[in-house]
């Protein structure tokens, strides 16, 4: 059932909706429809020259298998490759140096392989000697600076389910980035687990009261693996008081979309979102540098 739910999730969509909700200030702007090989939407006619140069760290799973680790034959589990390589390439072609680290550091277990997948940006990954570098030799997030990046991006995959929501170590270093107003924080899909343990500044959890999305129950379910992952984004942030939003589909939640914003914290509902919310932290960055620049300007 697993490898069936693989094969849907990498098929191309046949139809979407996508709907972006923000808290803060509403963008509302035509996507671009890729439903070929190309994957997630992406905005059109946004200009991000204002963060060349910045930081961007995505942060993924190291956990390989669907199972708890130790199976020498479970089916593969490991980081959605899109949910990588979209992001990777968004923030480099942005102009952004990237950064791909993972909970425990070394060889990132993707899933499916890129090479095997029709994707544009898995493709790309796939044949690009420098991402294939970062994806075999990633460092750990305990060797990482948090506070030298301006975004901090966790993407999803099966194998988030075993380990983002159980790192002390990226708990605590999401909630010092937090309490940072210069950086921005974001997820797709299960890579709103690493959020669930973060606190805020009076010791509450960090999701109690935003409103966030991840991966629906309803998705899980219909890939077969509500039975066998431990954690699962829709329950974890709802127990850690998030509001949680979702985009329900008629029959399935698997070509729904969403991107919620609030504050410096972007989430995606799931592969659909791998290339929105990334534009959309780099959107809140752009701004927060161009007032920051104004400010100065007018105390001096």
């Amino acid at each position: 059932m697993s490898r069936v739910g693989l094969a849907l999730l990498a098929a191309p969509a046949l139809a979407a909706r996508v709907q972006v909700h923000e808290h803060v200030h509403l963008s509302e702007e035509n996507a671009e429809s890729w439903w070929s090989t190309s994957g997630a939407e992406c905005y059109s006619g946004r200009n991000f020259d204002g963060v060349v140069g910045r930081k961007a760290l995505i942060i993924t799973t190291s956990h390989a298998v669907l199972c708890d680790a130790g199976c020498a034959d479970c089916d593969p589990a490991g980081v959605f490759a899109e949910e990588m390589t979209a992001p990777y390439y968004v923030f480099k072609d942005a102009g952004m140096e990237v950064t791909l680290a993972s909970i425990q550091g070394g060889v990132v277990p993707i899933n499916p392989e890129p090479c095997n997948s029709r994707l544009d940006s898995d493709q790309r990954f796939c044949h690009d000697p420098s991402a294939q570098e970062d994806a075999h030799n990633s460092p750990s997030i305990t060797d990482v600076n948090f506070c030298d990046y301006d975004i901090i991006f966790m993407a999803g995959g099966w194998g988030a389910a075993w380990d983002l929501g159980a790192s002390d170590e990226l708990a605590a270093k999401l909630t010092r980035a937090y309490t940072n107003p210069d950086q921005f924080l974001g997820s797709v899909c299960h890579g709103a687990l690493g959020f669930v343990r973060a606190t805020k500044p009076d010791g509450s959890l960090l999701p109690e009261g935003l409103h966030m999305t991840g991966v629906s129950n309803r998705q899980i379910e219909a890939l077969g693996i509500a039975s066998i992952t431990p954690m699962h984004p829709e329950e974890e942030l709802k127990r850690a008081g998030a509001i949680y939003e979702v985009n329900h589909g008629v029959f399935s939640d698997l070509r729904q979309n969403l991107v919620v914003i609030e504050g410096n914290i972007v989430t995606g509902q799931n592969q659909e979102a791998s290339c929105q919310a990334p534009q959309e932290l780099m959107t809140k960055l752009q701004s927060h540098l161009a007032e920051s620049r104004r400010g100065r300007r007018r105390s001096a």
